[in-house]
């Protein structure tokens, strides 16, 4: 009995060793097979010397069951291979890279070390290595090519080089044990592709570098753990769908960044989004660029914003008010402010001359909607659906009442109030307002950090910045009597007056 038992014993050892077979081997470019002689048996490997495609087409075709591969002390050389054709149709393969999919689908790979002087991960190089645990080397990386990680659902960890230039699309797409991404330390990484870190179930931190100027499109999309991201202060692109689904996100701090557009969908069914500080430099809010953010209460847009797109604040039906559309508004497009069910009031800029269908439809406890253009803004159709119009009151100029009455739409609000020229009327009274002469006098509860006075039709006639809780803007040089005051105070709330100059 006990000899039959450590025959057993012995069995399984020598399995075991034979399961753990490592092998090193030395050699020279397109050397491999040789240096093996058909001993195919081992489950990890270190390579050693100088290899080249030829090296790794030979792996591909009769290792994939290996679970650890060690190229710290390997040089990967260049090779033209003319009338030869590796790993798929490529012909040229560069020096320092790990070819194209040279290891796609090792479903045992566990871990790989890249070689020291290594500059480049080729595309798809490692795709679909389901079971591939850590990478590490490769200090001297530039680029990820696209799909190089694709699919490693159990990668945990990846360490960003300070030289990594580029990470592709798709390059860590479906990651799902990825938990936090650092790139911090890679102050020359400029460029992070579309889809690049896509449904990464796991993953809760992001922080860019001051150094990235593009992110892809749906870089994130799906990565619903996301709580943090940093972001870069030098980007100036941000692709469509970004952040879309990313429902663990609360807040997100853009306001350094140099983007010309909120793209389409950057933020669409994050429902936990709570606080976004966008940057100065936007002009357009672009389609479903806040759909369906359900938690979003309040938001303040930057001055210098033209276009509102179909569907950007879609589905909000936790925002208080729809008064922070800033002048210079030009359209509100389709759906804008669909379903936006809490919202108590909404205010229309002057600038606004189109506002497209079913822009409103569904604001159900809207009540009050305050507009001073002194003409109607072209409507496209049923722009306020599904929301008893009839009961909701319309604030116009008093000399606009009988044509905003007689314009469709319009005239279906159940009261018509017109706003009288010779007093003041503001939409928040933490502020008051007064002419002294032809001096404009405001005075705030707080230091007043920017004041901007616009004519009715919304043309910036005067900006100064007082630094006081009083400021005064000397009015002689405009003929109009009536105008509009924006100010911004140091607790950030922005308070929009209008004043009539009475000269007797």
């Amino acid at each position: 009995m006990i000899r039959k038992m450590l025959l057993c014993a012995a069995v399984v050892l020598s399995s075991i060793c034979a399961q753990a077979y490592h092998k090193t081997v030395v050699i020279s470019c397109g050397g491999l097979e040789e240096a093996l002689a058909g001993d195919l048996s081992f489950t990890s490997i270190a390579i050693e010397g100088s290899a080249d495609v030829r090296d790794f087409a030979f792996l591909h075709d009769n290792a994939t069951s290996i679970k650890a591969i060690d190229l710290s002390e390997c040089s990967i050389a260049m090779y033209d291979s003319r009338n030869e054709h590796y790993l798929g149709h490529h012909t040229h393969f560069d020096a320092h890279t790990i070819p194209p999919s040279a290891f796609f689908g090792f479903a045992a790979l566990e871990r790989v070390t890249l070689p020291a002087t290594l500059v480049a991960i080729s595309d798809g190089a490692f795709a679909g290595c389901e079971r591939l645990l850590s990478v590490t080397g490769g200090n001297a990386l530039t680029m990820i090519g696209d799909y190089a990680f694709a699919g490693c659902s159990a990668l945990s960890e990846f360490s960003m080089p300070i030289s990594l230039r580029r990470i592709g699309d798709y390059a860590f797409d479906k990651c799902s044990s990825l938990k936090s991404v650092d790139m911090s330390s890679c102050t020359q990484l400029e460029y992070l592709g579309i889809r690049a870190y896509a449904q990464n179930s796991a993953l809760q931190q992001v922080v860019l570098p001051e150094s990235m100027e593009t992110i892809g499109n749906y870089a994130f999309a799906g990565c619903g753990a996301l709580e943090r991201v940093v972001m870069p202060v030098h980007l100036s692109q941000l692709g469509e769908g970004a952040f879309v689904s990313c429902t663990a996100l609360s807040s997100i701090d853009m306001k350094d960044c140099d983007i010309a557009e909120l793209s389409a969908w950057t933020f669409a069914s994050c429902t936990h989004l709570q606080q976004v500080l966008l940057p100065i430099t936007i002009s357009r809010v672009a389609e479903g660029a806040f759909y369906y953010c359900t938690s979003l209460q309040q938001i303040e847009l930057p001055e210098g914003i033209a276009t509102l797109d179909a569907f950007a604040f879609a589905g909000c039906s936790a925002l208080q008010h729809i008064s922070f559309i800033p002048e210079g508004v030009e359209s509100i497009e389709r759906y804008a402010f669909y379903r936006n069910i809490s919202a108590s009031k909404a205010h229309i800029p002057t600038t606004v001359s189109y506002i497209g269908d079913h822009a409103f439809d569904g604001c159900i406890n809207a009540m009050d909607f305050v507009t001073y253009r002194e003409m109607p803004a072209e409507l496209g159709e049923e722009v306020f659906a599904n929301m008893e119009i009839e009961k909701k009151t319309l604030g116009v100029e008093t000399e606009s009442v009988v044509i905003y009455s007689s314009t469709a739409q319009w005239q279906d609000f159940g009261t018509i109030n017109g706003i009288t020229a010779v007093e003041d009327v503001t939409i928040c009274t933490d502020i008051t307002t007064y002419f002294d002469a032809y001096n404009l006098i405001v005075t705030a509860p707080q230091e007043i950090v920017e004041m901007r006075l616009f004519d009715t039709s919304g043309i910036l006639l005067a900006y100064v910045e007082p630094g006081d809780c009083d400021a005064t803007i000397d009015t002689h040089a405009f003929t109009t009597n009536l105008y509009l005051v924006q100010v911004v105070m140091a607790d950030g709330r922005r308070v929009v007056a209008k004043v009539a100059r009475i000269i007797r």
